[in-house]
């Protein structure tokens, strides 16, 4: 009977301190915690601090987040390093400067620092998803999901994901199974019901505050460029053959002033990773080769090609690998 007794003390103990995990802890599907997670980055309350880590360069920084019926609001300042700050509406981005004393304005994009995940991440089939231990991020319970590639052109995520309100509270890209080329992690973290909307306000009223506004007529310059594409003596850029799973986005050309050659922007994706592709039409003997071979910064990688009429500059959060093949896939047509 005693001994009886310790073994159900002893498994009344493992229940408790976590000895044994009940089985629907387990159960969720990894694709879908990921598509509710992309879902709660975009419509969430949140305020908290996290810290982001590239390389040797470590950045912490406090957010505040809302969402209304006109898009996201979004606030964050930087707690290290230059006094900064960006808030982001659904349509504009301001950076301030305190210490330079600059508020620059420009058209909104997606933010830099928090991984951009959307939906379409879980409908890649070059992407497999496995459900990790439960573990604990700002003293909240998360689930974890391994995001891996099937080949060799793309990074790997493993995602913390807020059991309760389904937030990312740690990210990580991985080159390879456990090399963390990127992290961002959630030191803090609440989920206010109301956030009052007067704290995205930027201070108007300082006089000696310079403000840089988007330049409108640079816009429709870039329009008429584009108009004009097939008119110029310009090639247009194509690809001899992408790596498996990416694909053409978008193709932008902009006039350069005199003695720089005009340029094409090419945007290459998989559905999750972005990668921008530069031509700068220039002959060989004219190009500028200080970016030639590859180059790489945290998880960022560059490759830069010369051609006889061009010089192909690919970067992106990509293994060194892609940006090779992508940029030796290039081809201009007339």
């Amino acid at each position: 009977m005693k001994r009886l007794s310790l073994q159900v003390v002893s498994l009344t103990a493992a229940i408790v301190c976590g000895g044994l995990v009940p089985a629907h802890a387990n159960e969720a599907s990894p694709s879908a915690l990921v598509d509710e997670m992309s879902m709660a980055l975009k419509t969430l309350n949140y305020e908290g601090v996290f810290v982001h880590l590239q390389g040797m360069s470590v950045t912490s920084m406090h957010i505040l987040h809302a969402s209304d019926a006109s898009g996201e609001l979004e606030r964050m300042t930087s707690l290290d390093g230059e006094a900064r700050e960006v808030i982001r509406d659904h349509s504009l981005v301001t950076c301030i400067w305190p210490e330079s004393e600059a508020v620059v304005v420009n058209r909104s994009k997606p933010r830099d620092l928090l991984p951009d995940v959307t939906s379409t991440l879980v409908h890649n089939d070059r992407y497999d998803f496995t459900l990790g231990k439960p573990d604990r991020v700002a003293g909240r319970d998360t689930h974890v999901v391994e995001v891996k590639p099937r080949d060799k052109f793309r990074y790997g995520y493993r995602f913390w994901i807020d059991q309760e309100t389904k937030m990312l509270l740690r990210s990580m890209l991985l080159d390879g199974p456990d090399m963390a080329v990127e992290q961002v992690l959630f030191t803090s973290i609440e989920y206010p019901e109301k956030v009052d909307l007067a704290r995205f306000d930027v201070d108007t009223k300082e006089e000696h505050i310079s403000w840089i506004e988007p330049k409108t007529a640079q816009a429709v310059n870039s329009l008429s460029a584009q108009q004009n594409y097939k008119t110029n003596a310009v090639d247009r850029v194509g690809f001899l053959r992408l790596p498996d799973g990416y694909e053409e986005v978008s193709e932008t050309y902009r006039p350069m002033p005199i003695d720089d050659g005009p340029i094409s922007h090419v945007m290459v994706s998989d559905g999750m990773a972005s990668v921008s592709v530069y031509v700068e039409h220039v002959k060989a003997p004219e190009q500028d080769k200080s970016a030639l071979g590859l180059s790489k910064m945290g998880a960022m990688n560059a490759y830069g090609l010369s051609l006889d009429n061009a010089f192909v500059t690919v970067v992106g959060e990509v293994p060194a690998s892609t940006v090779m093949a992508i940029a030796e896939a290039v081809q201009l047509k007339p």
